[in-house]
């Protein structure tokens, strides 16, 4: 329910959906039937299986019609079916541009405007022909049909397009619409294969749209193709074999057109063809500029030689084209694509149409026959010079048709293009909007980062100070180091000359301290032949000193026994004095004089 409620708001201020609903619920009664829906809805040429489930989804309560908020839910999925995504409620809030109907609303008033403006003089012909409880057989229908001198297929198609409710007669307002169909047919238009909506009477519209898929969306009915010999009529009235007897209406006359060449080439017709039958969406036998459109432009041709291409395949200048005329363009721009050829200045005898080459453009004169040509009948002669008048007033009137077509189309597309460049830029501001968005959280986020780089940057600058000061520093001291290295390299330069010094006075020790070792083994051999000298000395003077303490000895006994001779005894006493101490000087004398005071 919300999206809904959401799609109302979004759907109600679009100037393009308001008209939409404006077409179909022009009284602005807040409800829109069936029938209404079904014939809009068919414009946008989508499928019926597609246009029921958009039909369920519309309405889901199941009550028949679609008020104001369904009908906007059926354009949203009508414009996302032809935008080529699914068509649900979930897909109501995608944005898409707006659906496309074909063009056909304008063309359907001018058309039933026109029936009713001749309606009158239908009405007085039907009249004429003495109806039986208001209704005509074939029998009083086909002289009429047969004064036209079109060929019998057409004048079938004629037959079965008007007989509507089928029952082999037509009333008042099926007479009216075989009679516009004979004058369309008179003036070369092709008669369609399936009544346009526009020309189905009111009274019969319901019968042959409601009813036909209850509970779905209405579609139009499909009618089978006619027979090519013979009108329709119930076999009672006989109508079919007085018909077909007609001599005016040979077979030889109405196949004439198949039995010439044309530029197309055989081949390649079944290919225009439907491609023609899928452009022609509206299903009115032509095709307008718009329909092909996108057709002629994917051919890559330049503007100009394609409208070039246009008005030689519009032979009747009616703004639009007819599946031969259409055909031919298609061969034109293949020829110019394929094979580099340029469509001629002019249409030659085998480049026209062959349904255009039979019959010329009916005029007043050619429309009226002589008398020999009518029935006799003074009503039907007075009908001939209806026809001749009502054709001469059709030409007039489409003249303006066309021009009031083509300024609304010229409206229309313009309208179309406004919204869809609306759209577009709806699309982009949207897009930019998201882009802005996304740009200010990445901007938040550079700052940010921003911020945290400044950050690192101030931590970074400090680093590289303090680096920059441990730098000089060490450069200070490199320097100072350096400094210091060549003093001490000079003061090794000094060590090394000193140690140069050194070594030579080592080497001067050397050979001194050789020679002092020589000497000194001299010397200590001296030493030790001296030292056993002393040895030997003192080992003497020790037998010298035992041999003393004797004599002391002896002295001393020698002095008790001459203690009583006082003179003599002093003077012994002195020299034995003198003796001993000869004897500690290292003299020899005293050991020559000891034998000499002992001797005293």
């Amino acid at each position: 329910m919300a999206a809904l409620t959401s799609l109302t708001q979004l759907s109600s201020g679009n100037p393009v959906y308001e008209n939409f609903y404006r077409q179909v619920d022009p009284g602005n009664t807040g409800r829109v039937g069936p029938t209404e829906a079904a014939l809009f809805l068919k414009k946008s040429g989508l499928p019926d299986v597609t246009l029921g489930k958009i039909w369920d989804l519309a309405d889901p309560d199941g009550k028949g019609f679609l008020d104001k908020q369904g009908f906007y839910v059926a354009l949203r999925l009508v414009a996302c079916a032809q935008s080529g995504q699914d068509v649900n409620l979930s897909s109501l809030n995608l944005t898409i541009p707006p659906p496309k109907f074909v063009s056909t609303i304008l063309t359907s008033t001018i058309l039933t405007s026109t029936i009713l403006t001749k309606k009158g003089k239908f009405d007085g012909i039907f009249e004429s022909l003495a109806p039986v409880s208001g209704l005509l057989s074939g029998d009083k229908v086909k002289p009429v049909l047969t004064n036209s001198k079109l060929p019998l297929d057409v004048l079938g198609k004629v037959w079965d397009l008007s007989d509507i409710d089928k029952d082999g007669h037509l009333d008042r307002d099926e007479f009216a619409v075989a009679m516009h169909l004979v004058y369309r047919a008179l003036e070369k238009e092709p008669v369609p294969s399936v009544l346009p909506s526009s020309l189905i009477p009111p009274n019969k519209r319901k019968k042959s749209l409601v009813g036909s898929l209850p509970g779905m969306v209405p579609v139009l009915p499909a009618s089978p193709p006619p027979p090519k010999d013979s009108l329709r009529s119930t076999p009672s009235h006989g109508s079919m074999n007085s018909l077909n007897s007609a001599g005016s209406l040979s077979p030889k006359h109405s196949l004439k057109s198949h039995s010439v060449n044309w530029v197309v080439p055989v081949t390649d017709r079944g290919r225009y063809d439907d491609i023609f039958l899928k452009t022609d969406l509206d299903l009115d036998g032509f095709v307008s500029g718009m329909e092909v459109k996108d057709i002629f432009m994917h051919s890559g041709l330049p503007q100009n030689l394609l409208a070039h291409i246009w008005a030689l395949a519009d032979t009747r200048q009616m703004g639009k084209l007819t599946r031969e005329q259409f055909a031919l363009a298609m061969h034109f721009i293949q020829q110019t694509v394929s094979k580099g050829m340029d469509p001629p200045q002019a249409l030659t005898p085998e480049m026209i149409p062959p349904s255009e080459r039979g019959t010329p453009v009916p005029d007043s004169s050619s429309s009226v026959g002589s008398g020999s040509e009518f029935t006799g009948i003074k009503e039907l002669d007075d009908i001939s010079q209806e026809i001749a008048q009502l054709q001469r007033e059709k030409y007039t009137l489409e003249q303006d048709i066309r021009e009031t077509e083509e300024a609304i189309r010229h409206k229309s597309s313009e309208v179309q293009e406004m919204q869809n460049d609306l759209d577009r830029e709806t699309c982009s501001l949207q897009e930019l909007e998201a882009q802005k968005q996304d740009a200010q959280e990445r901007l938040e986020e550079m700052d940010q980062q921003k911020a945290k780089l400044e950050d690192m940057l101030n931590d970074v600058r400090i680093k590289c100070n303090e680096e920059s000061q441990m730098i000089s520093s060490l450069q200070n001291q490199i320097h100072s180091q350096e400094t210091d290295l060549q003093s001490q390299e000079d003061e090794l330069s000094r060590a090394k000359a000193d140690l140069n010094q050194l070594q030579l006075e080592e080497s001067q020790l050397e050979q001194s301290l050789t020679a002092g070792k020589f000497q000194l083994e001299t010397i200590i051999k001296s030493l030790k032949a001296t030292q056993d000298e002393i040895n030997q000395a003192r080992s003497k003077l020790s037998q010298i000193q035992d041999s003393q303490q004797e004599m002391t000895k002896s002295i001393e006994q020698c002095n008790s026994t001459l203690n009583g001779t006082h003179g003599g005894s002093m003077t012994n006493l002195a020299d034995m004095s003198e003796g001993f101490h000869d004897r500690e000087n290292g003299g020899f004398g005293a050991m020559v004089r000891r034998p000499h005071c002992s001797g005293g």
